[in-house]
């Protein structure tokens, strides 16, 4: 790549193909306009403003420092003079200013001054989570995710004098919803009995009267669960079938009548996978009314870019589950596309993590830290394979 005034077209997808993105070369596009726009930004800001896993940023950054179209600074990756002739001459990218609403963070949402003191709170709640786990596709929404949810649901006329159904609280949204003060009547179904644990003891400690109900997903609803609740709230696994699960059982949580919300975080994907994703929310019967890029902001996740959209489903008169029984399939991540990755840390030590190894995620590797040398700071992703 010596001559980067050729075909624009073709230097992207070159790049796109070293670094093995699924986005192709818009990606790399997207990617380099943001490090223009910020002037110097680091991995996990630019995973979180374009929406990629922290792993696929890295790989990316990588290729362009092959070719010196950017540079690694103190504070992030900043665009080479090549790099800067490139953006504005080659793809003619110029425009500095960014008009995305600061004050809501781009998520359409001006929190009050009092969600401070309920941030605040729900810190202290959140404090009390066992570790995640990553086997069931855990990741724990940040405190201030949770506060949002609840807002935007108040907002749109889905808290007060509703009967609430949360699908999974890792996040302890039941909580925050609880905070906001509407007799918003909430129950919260969870295969994580640890969880449930938490959130009963702090509900009872702050007169919150949160229902808790042990329940496996896989299992169909009991008949009090079901045509029972006016909203459901649920982030399920990012799979297909995941995803087709908790919808059914949503589905069948609410009462029988179009119009019903659905709240429903789910990751940024590349736009084939958003395709089965929406082919799904089609068989289902789901109308899409909203949807927040970047609403949800999570403690780790890498995979997912430590951020997650929320979208807001409605019924419809074609609405319907389409589990209604048992469910004996996999759903989870691990159980269907199961992978060894290789991370090495700052001394140079290559670790094998993965479900079917001691080592199970990267939270695990940090934990513990390198089995060589024992260091925690730093650890980069170099493989990847499946099974």
């Amino acid at each position: 790549m010596s001559n980067i005034t050729n075909d624009p077209d073709e230097v992207l997808n070159e790049i796109a193909e070293k670094a093995n993105v699924f986005e192709g070369k818009e990606a790399i596009r997207a990617i380099l306009r943001e490090i223009f726009l910020s002037g110097t930004i680091g991995t996990k800001s630019l995973s979180r403003k374009i929406k990629m896993p922290i792993p696929t940023i890295a790989a990316i950054r990588k290729e362009l420092e092959k070719v010196n179209l950017i540079s690694r600074e103190k504070k992030g990756a900043i665009l080479t003079k090549r790099g800067l002739i490139f953006v504005n001459d080659v793809l003619g990218i110029n425009y500095l200013e960014s008009h995305s609403c600061k004050k809501c963070d781009s998520t359409g949402l001006a929190l009050p001054h009092e969600a401070e003191k309920l941030i605040a709170k729900q810190r202290i709640f959140s404090e009390r989570r066992p570790k995640p786990q990553t086997e069931i596709d855990q990741a724990f929404g940040r405190p201030i995710t949770a506060i949002r949810r609840a807002y935007l649901m108040l907002e749109n006329n889905d808290l007060e004098g509703r009967e609430i159904l949360l699908i999974g609280d890792d996040d302890f949204t039941s909580l925050a919803i609880a905070q906001l003060k509407t007799n918003a009547k909430i129950t919260v179904l969870d295969i994580d009995t640890r969880l449930l644990k938490v959130i009963k003891e702090i509900s009872e400690e702050n007169n919150f009267h949160i229902n808790c109900v042990t329940h496996d997903l896989r299992k169909s609803l009991a008949e009090d669960l079901t045509n029972r609740f006016d909203v459901v709230l649920t982030d399920p696994p990012y799979t297909i079938p995941g995803l087709e699960l908790f919808l059914s059982r949503a589905i069948q949580g609410l009462k029988d009548e179009s119009g019903r919300k659905i709240y429903l975080a789910y990751a940024h994907r590349p736009p084939k996978i958003q395709l089965e994703v929406q082919n799904s929310l089609t068989k289902l019967g789901l109308a899409i009314q909203q949807l927040i890029p970047g609403f949800n902001l999570y403690e780790g996740a890498e995979m997912h870019g430590n951020t997650t959209y929320i979208s807001i489903l409605s019924t419809t008169d074609s609405s319907k589950s389409l589990i209604t029984l048992d469910f004996s399939g996999k759903i989870y991540t691990g159980e269907l596309n199961p992978t060894i990755r290789e991370y090495q840390c700052k001394n140079g030590h290559i670790t094998e993590v993965g479900l079917t190894l001691e080592t199970k995620n990267i939270e695990v590797l940090k934990e513990k830290g390198c089995p060589v040398c024992g260091d925690t700071e730093e650890f980069i992703r170099i493989s990847r394979r499946k099974v």
